[in-house]
């Protein structure tokens, strides 16, 4: 169990060590994961940025991912949806969520352009649990050429996990249970991360 986001962070940073002075990225998560890459970039001596995809969910299930989506409609399915996404529910509900995820970039970071040619992204949250928002940032991350991907987060379900490794050149997690209910469990300190702290950790790297 990890005391905070910060300690994690920390934990993190260590195992990535041996990526110091190369041309790395950290692409991180809000807004927990905005807290973690603020301890992990700082380390690697290279710049942090965001990364926004925001989850789409069934009816009535607000917290229950079946898929994600990014700002420019890149799009990622933890199931087989084709013979509902005609539905109006779900029309309204992929619309909203890629409206709501570049209203989110925008504000964090004022447009949607990135150069991620040649670098190694390291892409990090405070946890990973089923995934959909971190696969879909994969999807995207292909079709932008990074050098590599590398996922780093301090915990990572053992099924999760070896998903990612079809997606990703490198893992680096710290705990990876097989007994998963929440990313919450393993942290002592589990505070809610306001945009104002994203934009002010933000705001550090330019």
């Amino acid at each position: 169990m990890f005391s905070d986001r910060n300690e994690a962070g920390k934990l993190l940073s260590e195992k990535l060590a041996d990526l110091k002075g190369q041309n790395c990225l950290v692409l991180a998560i809000p807004r927990g994961g905005i807290v973690i890459g603020d301890q992990i970039a700082p380390s690697l001596g290279c710049k942090l940025d965001v990364i926004v995809s925001k989850k789409i969910n069934p009816p009535n299930h607000p917290e229950y991912a079946i898929g994600a989506i990014m700002p420019d409609g890149t799009i990622h399915w933890n199931q087989d949806m084709s013979q509902y996404l005609n539905h109006p529910y779900f029309v309204n509900e992929i619309n909203e969520k890629k409206n709501e995820a570049q209203r989110q970039l925008e504000e964090f970071r004022g447009n949607s352009t990135y150069d991620l040619k040649d670098k190694t992204v390291i892409l990090t949250d405070d946890g990973i649990a089923t995934g959909a928002t971190v696969f879909v940032i994969l999807k995207w991350l292909a079709k932008n050429n990074p050098a590599k991907i590398i996922v780093a987060s301090p915990v990572i379900p053992t099924s999760t996990y070896e998903q990612l490794k079809k997606m990703s050149n490198r893992i680096v997690a710290l705990l990876i249970p097989t007994a998963f209910y929440a990313v919450s469990e393993f942290y002592q300190k589990f505070n809610q991360v306001s945009e104002k702290e994203v934009k002010s950790i933000l705001k550090k790297y330019g």
